[in-house]
Protein backbone atom coordinates (compact mmCIF):
# COMPACT_ATOMS: atom_id res chain seq x y z
CA UNK A 1 0.00 0.00 0.00
CA UNK A 2 2.95 2.28 0.48
CA UNK A 3 4.93 1.16 -2.12
CA UNK A 4 2.69 0.96 -4.97
CA UNK A 5 -1.00 2.46 -4.64
CA UNK A 6 -4.04 3.19 -6.28
CA UNK A 7 -3.96 5.94 -8.20
CA UNK A 8 -7.99 6.90 -7.39
CA UNK A 9 -10.77 6.06 -4.57
CA UNK A 10 -12.22 3.54 -7.07
CA UNK A 11 -8.92 1.34 -7.17
CA UNK A 12 -9.04 0.86 -3.52
CA UNK A 13 -9.64 -2.84 -3.35
CA UNK A 14 -6.45 -3.01 -5.03
CA UNK A 15 -4.25 -2.67 -1.85
CA UNK A 16 -6.91 -3.26 0.65
CA UNK A 17 -8.07 -6.43 -0.94
CA UNK A 18 -4.46 -7.78 -1.60
CA UNK A 19 -3.85 -7.08 2.14
CA UNK A 20 -6.80 -9.04 3.27
CA UNK A 21 -5.45 -11.88 1.36
CA UNK A 22 -2.05 -11.80 2.47
CA UNK A 23 -3.47 -11.68 5.99
CA UNK A 24 -5.34 -14.53 5.38
CA UNK A 25 -2.81 -16.69 3.75
CA UNK A 26 0.03 -15.64 6.60
CA UNK A 27 -2.54 -16.99 9.20
CA UNK A 28 -3.34 -20.11 7.27
CA UNK A 29 0.47 -20.75 7.27
CA UNK A 30 0.95 -20.65 10.56
CA UNK A 31 -2.00 -22.99 11.44
CA UNK A 32 0.20 -26.24 10.36
CA UNK A 33 -2.14 -28.84 9.89
CA UNK A 34 -4.69 -29.12 6.81
CA UNK A 35 -7.74 -28.93 9.09
CA UNK A 36 -6.16 -26.13 11.24
CA UNK A 37 -5.66 -24.25 8.03
CA UNK A 38 -9.22 -24.70 6.96
CA UNK A 39 -10.32 -22.91 10.31
CA UNK A 40 -8.97 -19.56 9.30
CA UNK A 41 -10.64 -20.15 5.89
CA UNK A 42 -13.69 -20.91 7.15
CA UNK A 43 -13.65 -17.90 9.32
CA UNK A 44 -13.21 -16.14 6.21
CA UNK A 45 -15.64 -17.54 4.32
CA UNK A 46 -18.04 -17.27 7.05
CA UNK A 47 -17.93 -13.35 7.71
CA UNK A 48 -17.97 -13.43 4.03
CA UNK A 49 -21.18 -15.08 3.41
CA UNK A 50 -22.82 -13.37 7.04
CA UNK A 51 -21.16 -9.61 5.68
CA UNK A 52 -20.55 -9.48 2.14
CA UNK A 53 -23.36 -11.59 0.24
CA UNK A 54 -26.19 -9.69 1.61
CA UNK A 55 -24.63 -6.50 0.59
CA UNK A 56 -24.01 -8.14 -3.10
CA UNK A 57 -27.88 -8.64 -2.66
CA UNK A 58 -28.88 -5.66 -1.29
CA UNK A 59 -29.56 -1.80 -2.29
CA UNK A 60 -25.75 -0.77 -1.66
CA UNK A 61 -24.43 -3.65 -3.74
CA UNK A 62 -21.34 -2.29 -6.00
CA UNK A 63 -18.68 -3.71 -7.73
CA UNK A 64 -15.37 -4.57 -6.13
CA UNK A 65 -14.31 -1.44 -8.10
CA UNK A 66 -17.20 1.28 -7.95
CA UNK A 67 -17.34 3.55 -10.33
CA UNK A 68 -18.95 6.05 -8.11
CA UNK A 69 -19.70 7.18 -4.54
CA UNK A 70 -21.52 9.71 -2.84
CA UNK A 71 -19.52 10.05 0.69
CA UNK A 72 -16.47 8.32 0.57
CA UNK A 73 -17.10 6.40 4.35
CA UNK A 74 -19.24 4.33 3.06
CA UNK A 75 -16.55 3.36 0.27
CA UNK A 76 -14.82 0.89 3.02
CA UNK A 77 -17.40 -2.18 2.42
CA UNK A 78 -17.13 -6.00 2.70
CA UNK A 79 -16.96 -5.50 -0.97
CA UNK A 80 -14.34 -3.40 -1.32
CA UNK A 81 -12.19 -5.70 1.45
CA UNK A 82 -13.85 -9.29 1.61
CA UNK A 83 -15.04 -9.78 -2.07
CA UNK A 84 -11.38 -7.80 -3.10
CA UNK A 85 -9.52 -10.31 -1.43
CA UNK A 86 -11.59 -13.12 -2.49
CA UNK A 87 -10.68 -11.56 -6.27
CA UNK A 88 -7.29 -11.86 -5.92
CA UNK A 89 -7.66 -15.79 -4.08
CA UNK A 90 -9.05 -16.32 -7.54
CA UNK A 91 -6.23 -14.92 -9.55
CA UNK A 92 -4.04 -17.28 -7.31
CA UNK A 93 -5.88 -20.11 -7.75
CA UNK A 94 -5.59 -19.99 -11.35
CA UNK A 95 -1.70 -19.26 -11.68
CA UNK A 96 -0.62 -21.50 -8.80
CA UNK A 97 1.00 -20.57 -5.96
CA UNK A 98 4.82 -20.05 -7.57
CA UNK A 99 2.71 -18.36 -10.42
CA UNK A 100 1.40 -15.91 -8.10
CA UNK A 101 4.52 -15.54 -6.63
CA UNK A 102 6.39 -14.48 -9.88
CA UNK A 103 3.65 -12.18 -10.56
CA UNK A 104 3.78 -10.32 -7.63
CA UNK A 105 7.89 -9.89 -8.24
CA UNK A 106 6.71 -8.26 -11.42
CA UNK A 107 4.11 -6.04 -10.24
CA UNK A 108 6.40 -4.89 -8.09
CA UNK A 109 9.35 -4.27 -10.84
CA UNK A 110 7.29 -2.55 -12.80
CA UNK A 111 5.12 -0.30 -10.54
CA UNK A 112 7.66 0.15 -7.42
CA UNK A 113 6.62 3.83 -6.56
CA UNK A 114 3.82 4.44 -8.51
CA UNK A 115 -0.18 5.10 -8.21
CA UNK A 116 -1.76 2.39 -10.44
CA UNK A 117 -5.19 0.08 -11.17
CA UNK A 118 -6.74 -2.92 -10.40
CA UNK A 119 -6.20 -3.62 -13.99
CA UNK A 120 -2.48 -3.20 -13.62
CA UNK A 121 -2.48 -5.69 -11.06
CA UNK A 122 -4.18 -8.06 -12.95
CA UNK A 123 -1.82 -7.49 -16.10
CA UNK A 124 0.92 -8.09 -14.25
CA UNK A 125 -0.10 -11.43 -12.58
CA UNK A 126 -1.33 -12.99 -16.24
CA UNK A 127 1.86 -10.95 -17.98
CA UNK A 128 4.23 -13.49 -15.25
CA UNK A 129 1.87 -16.26 -15.97
CA UNK A 130 1.95 -16.94 -20.12
CA UNK A 131 -0.59 -19.43 -21.37
CA UNK A 132 -2.10 -19.98 -17.36
CA UNK A 133 -5.86 -19.70 -17.45
CA UNK A 134 -5.89 -16.06 -16.24
CA UNK A 135 -4.25 -14.95 -19.14
CA UNK A 136 -6.18 -16.55 -21.45
CA UNK A 137 -9.15 -15.15 -19.73
CA UNK A 138 -8.01 -12.08 -18.22
CA UNK A 139 -9.97 -9.41 -19.86
CA UNK A 140 -13.15 -11.56 -19.11
CA UNK A 141 -11.63 -12.67 -15.39
CA UNK A 142 -11.77 -8.67 -14.67
CA UNK A 143 -15.60 -9.01 -14.79
CA UNK A 144 -14.78 -9.47 -11.01
CA UNK A 145 -13.97 -6.06 -10.71
CA UNK A 146 -16.79 -4.39 -13.06
CA UNK A 147 -20.10 -6.91 -12.16
CA UNK A 148 -21.70 -6.64 -8.86
CA UNK A 149 -23.52 -9.61 -7.57
CA UNK A 150 -23.13 -12.95 -6.29
CA UNK A 151 -23.16 -15.33 -9.39
CA UNK A 152 -25.00 -19.08 -8.67
CA UNK A 153 -23.52 -22.31 -9.70
CA UNK A 154 -25.40 -25.11 -10.42
CA UNK A 155 -23.76 -29.00 -10.71
CA UNK A 156 -25.39 -31.83 -12.04
CA UNK A 157 -23.35 -34.79 -13.07
CA UNK A 158 -24.08 -38.08 -15.42
CA UNK A 159 -21.72 -41.15 -14.66
CA UNK A 160 -21.16 -43.95 -17.56
CA UNK A 161 -20.48 -47.32 -15.74
CA UNK A 162 -19.60 -48.91 -19.12
CA UNK A 163 -17.25 -46.09 -20.24
CA UNK A 164 -16.16 -45.20 -16.67
CA UNK A 165 -16.78 -41.76 -17.43
CA UNK A 166 -18.13 -38.97 -15.40
CA UNK A 167 -19.63 -35.59 -17.22
CA UNK A 168 -20.06 -32.55 -14.79
CA UNK A 169 -22.49 -29.97 -16.02
CA UNK A 170 -22.18 -26.61 -14.19
CA UNK A 171 -23.96 -23.90 -15.15
CA UNK A 172 -23.75 -19.84 -13.76
CA UNK A 173 -26.42 -17.32 -12.92
CA UNK A 174 -26.62 -13.81 -11.38
CA UNK A 175 -29.12 -11.66 -10.52
CA UNK A 176 -29.67 -8.08 -10.91
CA UNK A 177 -28.34 -5.29 -9.02
CA UNK A 178 -28.20 -1.68 -9.20
CA UNK A 179 -27.46 0.01 -12.23
CA UNK A 180 -27.17 -3.69 -13.49
CA UNK A 181 -29.93 -5.08 -14.94
CA UNK A 182 -27.79 -8.10 -16.69
CA UNK A 183 -24.07 -9.62 -16.65
CA UNK A 184 -21.79 -11.44 -18.41
CA UNK A 185 -20.68 -14.37 -17.35
CA UNK A 186 -17.87 -14.66 -14.69
CA UNK A 187 -14.71 -16.97 -14.88
CA UNK A 188 -14.96 -19.25 -11.61
CA UNK A 189 -12.43 -21.75 -10.87
CA UNK A 190 -14.02 -24.69 -9.47
CA UNK A 191 -11.29 -26.94 -7.84
CA UNK A 192 -12.92 -30.23 -7.99
CA UNK A 193 -12.39 -33.96 -6.41
CA UNK A 194 -14.42 -36.83 -6.52
CA UNK A 195 -14.81 -39.47 -4.07
CA UNK A 196 -16.20 -43.26 -3.96
CA UNK A 197 -18.69 -43.97 -1.42
CA UNK A 198 -16.45 -45.73 1.21
CA UNK A 199 -14.00 -42.48 0.79
CA UNK A 200 -11.78 -43.65 -1.87
CA UNK A 201 -10.36 -41.07 -4.36
CA UNK A 202 -11.51 -41.71 -8.10
CA UNK A 203 -9.15 -38.44 -9.51
CA UNK A 204 -7.09 -36.44 -8.95
CA UNK A 205 -8.04 -33.10 -7.92
CA UNK A 206 -8.74 -31.11 -11.12
CA UNK A 207 -9.12 -27.29 -11.64
CA UNK A 208 -12.27 -26.44 -13.73
CA UNK A 209 -12.54 -22.96 -15.02
CA UNK A 210 -16.41 -22.25 -15.72
CA UNK A 211 -16.31 -18.89 -17.92
CA UNK A 212 -19.88 -19.63 -19.72
CA UNK A 213 -22.67 -19.16 -18.99
CA UNK A 214 -23.13 -23.72 -18.81
CA UNK A 215 -20.27 -26.04 -19.92
CA UNK A 216 -19.29 -29.42 -19.17
CA UNK A 217 -16.62 -31.31 -18.01
CA UNK A 218 -15.28 -34.73 -18.49
CA UNK A 219 -13.51 -37.18 -16.45
CA UNK A 220 -12.15 -40.34 -17.58
CA UNK A 221 -11.60 -43.60 -16.27
CA UNK A 222 -13.42 -42.93 -13.21
CA UNK A 223 -14.03 -46.67 -11.65
CA UNK A 224 -17.39 -46.12 -9.64
CA UNK A 225 -20.07 -43.79 -9.11
CA UNK A 226 -18.73 -40.24 -7.66
CA UNK A 227 -19.47 -37.99 -4.96
CA UNK A 228 -18.21 -34.46 -6.45
CA UNK A 229 -16.48 -32.38 -3.73
CA UNK A 230 -17.19 -29.02 -5.63
CA UNK A 231 -15.64 -25.51 -5.14
CA UNK A 232 -13.11 -27.06 -2.71
CA UNK A 233 -11.23 -24.46 -0.14
CA UNK A 234 -14.35 -22.09 -1.38
CA UNK A 235 -12.56 -21.61 -4.48
CA UNK A 236 -14.72 -19.02 -6.05
CA UNK A 237 -16.80 -16.38 -3.86
CA UNK A 238 -20.51 -18.08 -5.66
CA UNK A 239 -23.65 -19.63 -4.27
CA UNK A 240 -23.49 -23.35 -4.74
CA UNK A 241 -26.40 -25.52 -5.60
CA UNK A 242 -24.48 -28.81 -6.04
CA UNK A 243 -27.79 -31.14 -6.21
CA UNK A 244 -26.26 -33.41 -3.74
CA UNK A 245 -28.19 -36.02 -1.32
CA UNK A 246 -27.96 -35.99 1.93
CA UNK A 247 -26.06 -39.41 1.75
CA UNK A 248 -23.46 -37.85 -0.48
CA UNK A 249 -22.86 -34.98 1.98
CA UNK A 250 -22.68 -37.42 4.61
CA UNK A 251 -19.62 -39.48 2.60
CA UNK A 252 -18.12 -35.88 2.22
CA UNK A 253 -18.33 -35.00 5.87
CA UNK A 254 -16.69 -37.93 6.75
CA UNK A 255 -13.99 -38.37 4.24
CA UNK A 256 -13.37 -35.20 1.99
CA UNK A 257 -9.58 -35.02 1.76
CA UNK A 258 -10.73 -31.64 1.45
CA UNK A 259 -11.51 -30.18 4.92
CA UNK A 260 -13.10 -26.76 4.04
CA UNK A 261 -15.82 -29.20 2.07
CA UNK A 262 -16.04 -31.58 4.97
CA UNK A 263 -17.00 -28.72 7.03
CA UNK A 264 -19.50 -27.71 4.34
CA UNK A 265 -21.43 -31.09 3.56
CA UNK A 266 -21.93 -30.88 7.48
CA UNK A 267 -23.31 -27.06 7.30
CA UNK A 268 -25.47 -28.15 4.72
CA UNK A 269 -26.86 -31.18 5.88
CA UNK A 270 -27.69 -28.87 8.91
CA UNK A 271 -28.70 -26.15 6.95
CA UNK A 272 -30.90 -28.23 4.58
CA UNK A 273 -32.98 -29.71 8.61
CA UNK A 274 -33.21 -26.23 9.69
CA UNK A 275 -34.92 -24.90 6.34
CA UNK A 276 -37.25 -27.57 6.62
CA UNK A 277 -38.46 -27.12 10.12
CA UNK A 278 -38.98 -22.95 9.16
CA UNK A 279 -40.60 -23.69 6.58
CA UNK A 280 -42.80 -26.06 7.32
CA UNK A 281 -43.18 -24.52 10.58
CA UNK A 282 -42.26 -27.90 12.61
CA UNK A 283 -39.72 -28.98 15.04
CA UNK A 284 -36.15 -29.46 13.21
CA UNK A 285 -35.29 -33.49 13.71
CA UNK A 286 -31.28 -34.33 14.17
CA UNK A 287 -31.83 -37.94 12.59
CA UNK A 288 -29.35 -40.73 13.90
CA UNK A 289 -27.62 -40.61 10.55
CA UNK A 290 -26.82 -36.97 10.76
CA UNK A 291 -25.91 -36.80 14.90
CA UNK A 292 -23.31 -40.61 14.02
CA UNK A 293 -21.76 -38.78 11.30
CA UNK A 294 -21.32 -35.49 13.74
CA UNK A 295 -20.13 -37.39 16.17
CA UNK A 296 -17.47 -38.94 14.49
CA UNK A 297 -15.99 -35.61 13.19
CA UNK A 298 -15.89 -34.63 17.38
CA UNK A 299 -14.06 -37.87 18.22
CA UNK A 300 -11.71 -38.03 15.10
CA UNK A 301 -8.39 -37.44 16.62
CA UNK A 302 -6.89 -36.84 13.03
CA UNK A 303 -8.33 -33.69 12.99
CA UNK A 304 -7.61 -30.02 14.39
CA UNK A 305 -9.95 -28.92 17.61
CA UNK A 306 -10.62 -25.37 16.18
CA UNK A 307 -11.60 -27.43 13.11
CA UNK A 308 -14.12 -29.51 15.17
CA UNK A 309 -15.71 -26.23 16.92
CA UNK A 310 -16.86 -25.38 13.79
CA UNK A 311 -17.84 -28.09 12.18
CA UNK A 312 -20.27 -28.56 15.11
CA UNK A 313 -22.15 -25.42 14.92
CA UNK A 314 -25.04 -24.58 12.69
CA UNK A 315 -25.57 -21.86 10.24
CA UNK A 316 -25.84 -18.80 11.46
CA UNK A 317 -29.70 -17.30 11.58
CA UNK A 318 -28.26 -14.60 9.21
CA UNK A 319 -26.89 -16.90 6.73
CA UNK A 320 -30.66 -19.02 7.01
CA UNK A 321 -32.59 -16.17 6.12
CA UNK A 322 -30.55 -15.26 3.04
CA UNK A 323 -31.82 -18.16 1.90
CA UNK A 324 -35.52 -17.68 1.83
CA UNK A 325 -37.58 -15.32 -0.06
CA UNK A 326 -39.45 -14.01 3.19
CA UNK A 327 -37.57 -14.47 6.67
CA UNK A 328 -39.08 -14.25 9.89
CA UNK A 329 -36.48 -13.98 12.18
CA UNK A 330 -37.97 -14.95 15.17
CA UNK A 331 -39.34 -18.21 13.88
CA UNK A 332 -35.62 -19.29 12.32
CA UNK A 333 -34.26 -18.16 15.86
CA UNK A 334 -37.07 -20.54 17.60
CA UNK A 335 -35.64 -23.37 15.17
CA UNK A 336 -32.15 -22.84 15.64
CA UNK A 337 -32.46 -22.84 19.17
CA UNK A 338 -34.61 -26.11 19.29
CA UNK A 339 -31.43 -27.45 17.13
CA UNK A 340 -29.06 -26.75 19.26
CA UNK A 341 -30.80 -28.25 22.30
CA UNK A 342 -31.15 -31.40 20.22
CA UNK A 343 -27.57 -31.78 19.35
CA UNK A 344 -26.93 -30.72 23.23
CA UNK A 345 -28.87 -33.38 24.54
CA UNK A 346 -27.92 -36.09 21.62
CA UNK A 347 -24.02 -35.51 22.04
CA UNK A 348 -24.66 -34.82 25.40
CA UNK A 349 -21.78 -37.81 26.49
CA UNK A 350 -19.86 -36.59 23.74
CA UNK A 351 -19.70 -33.21 25.39
CA UNK A 352 -18.61 -33.93 28.11
CA UNK A 353 -15.50 -35.97 26.56
CA UNK A 354 -14.79 -32.93 24.81
CA UNK A 355 -14.66 -30.92 27.42
CA UNK A 356 -12.64 -33.08 29.83
CA UNK A 357 -9.75 -33.80 26.87
CA UNK A 358 -9.24 -30.54 25.99
CA UNK A 359 -8.18 -28.96 29.05
CA UNK A 360 -4.78 -26.92 28.39
CA UNK A 361 -3.07 -27.58 31.42
CA UNK A 362 0.29 -25.19 30.43
CA UNK A 363 0.25 -21.55 30.97
CA UNK A 364 -1.40 -19.58 28.89
CA UNK A 365 -0.01 -18.55 25.34
CA UNK A 366 -1.62 -17.54 22.35
CA UNK A 367 -0.62 -20.02 20.25
CA UNK A 368 -2.64 -22.58 17.44
CA UNK A 369 -1.93 -25.93 19.82
CA UNK A 370 -3.63 -23.70 22.65
CA UNK A 371 -6.52 -21.63 21.03
CA UNK A 372 -7.71 -25.24 19.28
CA UNK A 373 -8.36 -27.06 21.98
CA UNK A 374 -9.96 -23.66 23.64
CA UNK A 375 -12.22 -23.44 21.56
CA UNK A 376 -13.42 -27.02 21.71
CA UNK A 377 -13.91 -26.85 25.23
CA UNK A 378 -15.57 -23.72 25.30
CA UNK A 379 -18.26 -25.21 22.81
CA UNK A 380 -18.53 -28.15 24.74
CA UNK A 381 -19.25 -26.13 27.74
CA UNK A 382 -21.90 -24.28 25.87
CA UNK A 383 -23.59 -27.53 24.94
CA UNK A 384 -23.14 -29.29 28.64
CA UNK A 385 -24.87 -25.78 30.20
CA UNK A 386 -27.58 -25.74 27.67
CA UNK A 387 -28.78 -29.42 28.45
CA UNK A 388 -28.55 -29.00 31.97
CA UNK A 389 -30.44 -25.78 32.59
CA UNK A 390 -33.31 -27.03 30.09
CA UNK A 391 -32.94 -30.50 32.66
CA UNK A 392 -32.62 -28.57 35.77
CA UNK A 393 -29.15 -30.29 36.62
CA UNK A 394 -26.76 -27.68 38.41
CA UNK A 395 -23.71 -29.69 37.92
CA UNK A 396 -22.50 -27.98 34.45
CA UNK A 397 -23.85 -24.46 34.77
CA UNK A 398 -21.62 -24.38 38.29
CA UNK A 399 -18.30 -25.67 36.72
CA UNK A 400 -18.86 -23.14 34.10
CA UNK A 401 -19.82 -20.46 36.53
CA UNK A 402 -15.97 -21.95 38.78
CA UNK A 403 -14.23 -21.93 35.44
CA UNK A 404 -15.34 -18.20 34.75
CA UNK A 405 -13.82 -16.81 37.97
CA UNK A 406 -10.41 -19.33 37.87
CA UNK A 407 -10.01 -18.35 34.01
CA UNK A 408 -6.16 -17.22 33.53
CA UNK A 409 -7.19 -15.68 30.21
CA UNK A 410 -9.97 -14.05 28.32
CA UNK A 411 -10.78 -16.60 26.13
CA UNK A 412 -11.45 -18.79 28.61
CA UNK A 413 -13.70 -16.21 31.23
CA UNK A 414 -15.47 -15.57 27.96
CA UNK A 415 -16.48 -18.89 27.26
CA UNK A 416 -17.76 -19.90 30.34
CA UNK A 417 -19.35 -16.38 30.50
CA UNK A 418 -21.25 -16.94 27.04
CA UNK A 419 -22.08 -20.96 28.31
CA UNK A 420 -23.93 -19.35 31.40
CA UNK A 421 -25.70 -16.40 28.94
CA UNK A 422 -27.01 -18.18 26.11
CA UNK A 423 -28.00 -21.09 28.63
CA UNK A 424 -30.32 -18.28 30.68
CA UNK A 425 -28.61 -19.57 33.55
CA UNK A 426 -29.24 -17.47 36.80
CA UNK A 427 -25.82 -17.73 37.28
CA UNK A 428 -25.40 -15.35 34.04
CA UNK A 429 -25.99 -11.90 36.07
CA UNK A 430 -23.67 -12.63 38.69
CA UNK A 431 -21.22 -13.27 36.12
CA UNK A 432 -21.61 -10.11 34.11
CA UNK A 433 -21.40 -8.35 37.32
CA UNK A 434 -18.35 -9.84 37.87
CA UNK A 435 -17.23 -9.09 34.78
CA UNK A 436 -17.79 -5.72 35.11
CA UNK A 437 -15.76 -5.24 38.38
CA UNK A 438 -13.03 -7.20 37.47
CA UNK A 439 -12.97 -5.00 33.93
CA UNK A 440 -11.89 -2.39 36.40
CA UNK A 441 -12.59 0.67 33.54
CA UNK A 442 -10.82 -1.04 30.66
CA UNK A 443 -12.42 0.51 27.65
CA UNK A 444 -11.51 -2.43 25.31
CA UNK A 445 -13.17 -5.05 28.08
CA UNK A 446 -16.18 -2.60 28.91
CA UNK A 447 -16.34 -2.61 25.38
CA UNK A 448 -16.63 -6.46 25.20
CA UNK A 449 -19.01 -6.54 28.05
CA UNK A 450 -21.45 -4.51 26.53
CA UNK A 451 -21.55 -6.72 23.21
CA UNK A 452 -21.59 -9.60 24.74
CA UNK A 453 -24.80 -8.50 26.23
CA UNK A 454 -26.22 -7.19 23.01
CA UNK A 455 -25.52 -10.69 20.82
CA UNK A 456 -27.00 -12.71 23.33
CA UNK A 457 -29.58 -15.39 22.94
CA UNK A 458 -32.96 -14.31 23.35
CA UNK A 459 -34.79 -17.18 25.03
CA UNK A 460 -37.29 -19.25 23.77
CA UNK A 461 -39.14 -20.70 26.36
CA UNK A 462 -40.72 -24.05 24.24
CA UNK A 463 -36.85 -24.51 24.49
CA UNK A 464 -35.44 -23.22 27.58
CA UNK A 465 -38.12 -24.22 29.81
CA UNK A 466 -39.89 -21.44 32.23
CA UNK A 467 -36.84 -20.85 34.48
CA UNK A 468 -35.93 -17.53 36.24
CA UNK A 469 -33.75 -16.53 33.62
CA UNK A 470 -36.56 -17.18 30.86
CA UNK A 471 -38.25 -14.37 29.96
CA UNK A 472 -38.66 -13.12 26.33
CA UNK A 473 -37.49 -10.35 25.20
CA UNK A 474 -35.33 -10.19 27.94
CA UNK A 475 -31.95 -9.44 25.74
CA UNK A 476 -33.60 -6.63 23.84
CA UNK A 477 -34.72 -5.28 27.18
CA UNK A 478 -31.38 -5.39 28.70
CA UNK A 479 -29.65 -3.57 25.60
CA UNK A 480 -31.86 -0.89 25.69
CA UNK A 481 -31.38 -0.58 29.44
CA UNK A 482 -27.91 -0.26 28.86
CA UNK A 483 -28.09 3.15 26.71
CA UNK A 484 -28.77 4.67 30.58
CA UNK A 485 -25.49 2.97 31.53
CA UNK A 486 -22.80 5.11 33.03
CA UNK A 487 -20.30 3.36 31.38
CA UNK A 488 -22.30 4.06 28.00
CA UNK A 489 -21.94 7.05 26.10
CA UNK A 490 -23.32 8.05 22.56
CA UNK A 491 -20.51 9.86 21.98
CA UNK A 492 -17.96 7.39 22.35
CA UNK A 493 -17.92 5.66 19.00
CA UNK A 494 -16.48 2.04 20.25
CA UNK A 495 -19.31 1.69 22.70
CA UNK A 496 -21.63 2.67 20.17
CA UNK A 497 -20.80 -0.23 17.94
CA UNK A 498 -20.67 -2.45 21.01
CA UNK A 499 -23.92 -2.05 21.84
CA UNK A 500 -26.12 -0.61 19.40
CA UNK A 501 -24.59 -2.30 15.52
CA UNK A 502 -24.10 -5.38 17.91
CA UNK A 503 -27.51 -5.43 18.69
CA UNK A 504 -29.32 -4.56 15.44
CA UNK A 505 -26.92 -6.64 12.61
CA UNK A 506 -25.69 -9.54 14.77
CA UNK A 507 -28.42 -10.24 17.17
CA UNK A 508 -31.84 -10.93 14.35
CA UNK A 509 -34.19 -12.21 17.04
CA UNK A 510 -33.36 -9.50 19.62
CA UNK A 511 -34.02 -6.66 16.87
CA UNK A 512 -36.79 -7.74 14.64
CA UNK A 513 -39.34 -7.83 16.80
CA UNK A 514 -42.93 -8.15 15.75
CA UNK A 515 -43.75 -5.29 18.08
CA UNK A 516 -41.52 -3.39 15.61
CA UNK A 517 -39.68 -2.03 19.03
CA UNK A 518 -36.35 -2.62 17.60
CA UNK A 519 -36.51 -0.83 14.89
CA UNK A 520 -37.66 1.92 16.82
CA UNK A 521 -35.10 1.62 19.13
CA UNK A 522 -32.74 1.83 15.23
CA UNK A 523 -34.18 4.73 14.24
CA UNK A 524 -34.01 6.80 17.64
CA UNK A 525 -30.38 5.97 18.11
CA UNK A 526 -29.66 6.42 14.20
CA UNK A 527 -31.01 10.07 14.17
CA UNK A 528 -29.27 10.81 17.17
CA UNK A 529 -25.88 9.17 16.53
CA UNK A 530 -26.15 10.64 13.04
CA UNK A 531 -25.10 14.35 14.49
CA UNK A 532 -22.56 13.14 16.91
CA UNK A 533 -20.64 11.00 14.75
CA UNK A 534 -21.96 10.16 10.76
CA UNK A 535 -19.82 7.58 10.32
CA UNK A 536 -20.61 5.57 12.77
CA UNK A 537 -24.55 6.44 12.07
CA UNK A 538 -23.72 5.05 8.48
CA UNK A 539 -22.50 1.68 10.14
CA UNK A 540 -25.69 1.54 12.34
CA UNK A 541 -27.95 2.54 9.07
CA UNK A 542 -26.84 -0.99 6.89
CA UNK A 543 -28.88 -3.13 9.63
CA UNK A 544 -31.85 -2.69 7.20
CA UNK A 545 -30.41 -2.99 4.20
CA UNK A 546 -32.15 -6.35 3.58
CA UNK A 547 -35.40 -5.09 5.27
CA UNK A 548 -37.54 -6.00 1.78
CA UNK A 549 -36.48 -9.68 2.23
CA UNK A 550 -38.19 -9.64 5.89
CA UNK A 551 -41.48 -11.63 6.09
CA UNK A 552 -44.78 -9.87 7.25
CA UNK A 553 -45.27 -7.45 9.63
CA UNK A 554 -40.97 -7.22 9.64
CA UNK A 555 -41.36 -5.57 6.68
CA UNK A 556 -43.51 -2.68 7.11
CA UNK A 557 -42.26 -1.77 10.19
CA UNK A 558 -38.83 -1.78 9.00
CA UNK A 559 -39.99 0.23 5.99
CA UNK A 560 -41.87 2.80 8.51
CA UNK A 561 -38.54 3.19 10.20
CA UNK A 562 -36.88 3.85 7.50
CA UNK A 563 -39.13 6.53 5.85
CA UNK A 564 -38.90 8.24 9.09
CA UNK A 565 -34.93 8.15 8.85
CA UNK A 566 -35.01 9.28 5.88
CA UNK A 567 -37.63 12.31 6.22
CA UNK A 568 -34.96 14.15 8.49
CA UNK A 569 -34.06 16.91 6.38
CA UNK A 570 -30.31 17.56 7.58
CA UNK A 571 -28.83 14.36 7.47
CA UNK A 572 -25.45 13.12 6.90
CA UNK A 573 -24.59 12.19 3.32
CA UNK A 574 -23.33 8.74 5.02
CA UNK A 575 -26.82 8.07 6.13
CA UNK A 576 -28.79 9.54 3.58
CA UNK A 577 -26.94 7.53 0.90
CA UNK A 578 -28.07 4.38 2.78
CA UNK A 579 -31.55 4.61 3.62
CA UNK A 580 -32.17 6.65 0.12
CA UNK A 581 -31.12 3.30 -1.76
CA UNK A 582 -32.61 1.35 0.73
CA UNK A 583 -35.99 2.66 -0.32
CA UNK A 584 -35.25 3.24 -4.00
CA UNK A 585 -37.36 0.33 -6.00
CA UNK A 586 -38.68 -1.36 -3.15
CA UNK A 587 -41.78 -2.64 -2.16
CA UNK A 588 -44.12 0.19 -1.22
Amino acid sequence: GNRITCRDWFQLSLKEGLTVFRDQEFSMDMAGSASARAVKRIDDVLRLRAMQFPEDAGPMAHPVRPDSYLEINNFYTATVYEKGAEVVRMMHTLVGREGFRRGMDLYFQRHDGQAVTCDDFAQAIADANPGSELTTRLDAFKRWYAQAGTPRVTAQGQYDPEGQRYTLTLAQHSEPSPGQPSKLPFVIPVLTGLLAAGGRVLAPERLLVLDEAQQSFVFEGVTAQPVPSLLRGFSAPVRLDDGLSDVERVILLAHDGDAFNRWEAGQRLMLARLLRAVNGHTDPVLDDALARALRSVLRDPALDPAFKALALVAPGEGYIAEQLAAADPQRIHAVREHWLALLAAQLHDDWVWAFEAHQVKDGYSPVITQAGPRALANLALQMLCLHAVRSGNPLWPGRAYQRFKDAANMTERLGALVALQDAHSPLADAALERFLLQAGGDALVLDKWFALQARASEPVPEVHGSGPGVTPGKVFARAKALLKHPEFSMRNPNRARSLLTTLCTMNPAAFHRSDAAGYVLWADKLLELDAINPHVAGRLARALDRWAALAEPYRSAAREAIVRVAAKPDLSNDVREIVTRALEGSPS
